[in-house]
């Protein structure tokens, strides 16, 4: 029998939903609103109304963060009800997104 593959993250990861900015193309120039589930310094899970392809580099901003990055999609699965929860990994950031401030501004206990 197979054992399962199983990945440990390099960071934990912190339950916020915060307003996440999606900035792509696919076929033409677009912004959209997504909303976080979680967050770490190297990533996120996003839930979004638009599917988006694994693989691609978009432009992510949290403004609630005062935070930009160039992202890859790691994963895109539909949810139903036309939501799309999708993983990003954050590749081209010229600050690390700082989560302890983040986390006192919404609230979040320390982790």
């Amino acid at each position: 029998m197979q054992q399962p593959f199983v990945m440990k993250r390099a960071e934990k990861r912190v339950d916020m939903k915060v307003t996440a900015l999606l900035v792509g193309s696919r076929g033409e120039l677009g912004v959209e609103r997504a909303f976080t589930e979680n967050i770490s310094p190297r990533g996120a899970r996003v839930i979004a109304p638009t599917q988006w392809l694994s693989g691609d580099t978009i432009l992510v901003a949290l403004p609630d963060a005062h935070f930009t990055s160039a992202a890859r999609i790691t994963y895109s699965d539909p949810l139903g009800n036309g939501q799309y929860g999708m993983g990003l990994e954050f590749v081209g950031a010229e600050e690390p997104l700082e989560l302890t401030s983040l986390a006192a501004t919404f609230g979040v206990p320390q982790f």
